[in-house]
């Protein structure tokens, strides 16, 4: 990222202060996406989220505005992650104990800076140095541009899965495997 552009990384307890502006990305983002994505809805969701021990979040600000956020954690053993897959799977894909796979719940860019590669950025430094050996994310079917990029990243599709929220949309399931290298990833 150039000069003007920062990448900060927090943990639940630093990024609390933050949950307004995160909230305001996210709705920039979602403006689109129809009456899943609102605000009480995701509320819930990230304060759930940042319960989960290993939280951690990536921020990017250009000339000191959030643009971007990314965030996840390990699943833990008894996660809800995979309920709801539809399709068949290997047998153990889903048994977790809180050290197999880092979930990437959230990739947000708000709409004026996208195409600009902040989100790859973002993804980088988020799962760069991850210890867990398998990396998780959902996204729509419908999302040509995320799942293109995803796809050129190095994530492999696996099934779809619809959560047990109210109103939620089927996600494609994507996983891949951790970086090797643990540090950020190459271009």
């Amino acid at each position: 990222m150039s000069d003007d552009r920062m990448l900060r990384q927090y943990n639940a307890e630093t990024a609390f202060v933050l949950i307004g502006d995160l909230i305001e990305v996210y709705l920039d983002a979602h403006a689109a996406d129809g009456a899943f994505y609102n605000e009480d809805r995701y509320r819930r969701q990230i304060a759930g989220h940042m319960n989960v021990p290993g939280w951690t979040l990536v921020t990017a600000q250009v000339d000191g505005r959030l643009v971007g956020y990314a965030y996840g954690f390990p699943l833990p053993e008894k996660t809800r992650w995979w309920e709801g897959i539809q399709g068949s799977i290997p047998p153990g894909f889903t048994n977790e104990d809180g050290h197999r796979t880092f979930a990437l719940s959230e990739l947000l860019v708000r709409p004026d800076r996208q195409r600009q590669g902040i989100a790859r950025a973002l993804h980088d430094e988020l799962i760069g140095s991850r210890p867990e050996p398998r990396m998780t994310l959902l996204t729509r079917p419908d999302n040509a541009p995320a799942q293109s990029a995803y796809m050129s990243w190095g994530w492999q599709r696996i099934t779809q899965l619809r959560p047990a929220w109210e109103d939620a949309p089927i996600f494609d399931v994507f996983v891949r495997d951790a970086p090797m290298t643990g540090g950020p990833m190459p271009s």
